[in-house]
């Protein structure tokens, strides 16, 4: 009698197997705790060790209260009622480890399976810089950063191989540095020529024109500086803006006067 009512019950729990819903298996020794959509992004840290038998959701997904079936957890009710902006969608357990324009091209090789519940970046979308979702092709294409003379050069986040200059404060110089293509600052420069117009307002030495009017710049320093005034054959104080301006624009009186000679 013993052997019958085992082999009954061995019966049952081998063919309970096969009546499992889609999404579903079927154990005879399962959690008492299993994970559903109220408590996946927080589990239960302590759980009875008591061995349930009954079928439980496959991997990758969990079980929905309203309707006890078996879903991914994109598929949970969002009861938060969050509004994600364009582009954007809800999760409640997405990854800590999310797809944007730096890391488009090297994924992260690993990462922390932690529940993160936030606005993720819809499908065939990444996370740019400036917060938005967007296109991968569109990853480097918005506006372009201020033109200063202060930033440290920036090679950006593309890898191509082009030589630009920085103006350097501390040596009141442009040097060379390589770009990588896209992104970087705004203290980016085609040229030395231009790198100097742009934050000294003067070219090399030798292509200064002491013929030039002083110009101030459109910029809003108080910088003392000098200009040769050819109708007085002097050098002359001005207060130079801090950019652009021309190439008649020295820092000192000594300087005026050897670039374009005049009396004291």
């Amino acid at each position: 009698m013993k052997v019958i009512i085992g082999f009954v019950l061995l019966a049952g729990v081998f063919g309970r197997q096969e009546s499992c819903p889609e999404n579903e298996h079927f154990e005879s020794c399962g959690t008492d705790c299993p994970i559903t959509c109220e408590n996946y992004s927080n589990p239960p840290e302590i759980c009875n060790e008591m061995c349930v038998a009954k079928c439980f959701c496959d991997d990758g997904f969990v079980r929905r209260e309203e309707d006890g079936k078996c879903v991914r957890p994109l598929d949970c009710p969002n009861r938060d009622n969050h509004q994600c902006p364009e582009n954007e969608h809800y999760d409640r357990c997405g990854t800590d480890c999310p797809v944007t324009c730096e890391n488009f091209f090297e994924r992260p090789e690993e990462c922390n399976k932690m529940c993160v519940s936030k606005c993720f970046c819809d499908e065939d979308y990444v996370r740019r810089r400036d917060g938005k979702c967007v296109r991968p092709i569109d990853c480097f294409n918005y506006g372009n950063p201020e033109r200063n003379c202060v930033d440290h050069p920036d090679t950006g986040l593309c890898r191509a191989l082009f030589y630009k200059f920085y103006y350097d404060e501390e040596t009141k110089s442009c040097h060379e540095f390589v770009y990588g293509g896209c992104g970087g600052n705004g203290n980016k420069f085609n040229s030395e020529k231009e790198c100097l117009e742009h934050c000294r307002g003067e070219l090399p030495a030798e292509e200064v024109n002491c013929n030039a009017d002083a110009d101030a710049g459109p910029c809003r320093a108080f910088m003392r500086r000098y200009f040769f005034n050819q109708s007085e054959g002097t050098c002359q104080k001005f207060y130079y803006g801090g950019c652009q301006g021309n190439t008649n624009n020295f820092e000192t009186k000594a300087e005026c006067r050897n670039a374009c000679g005049g009396n004291h």
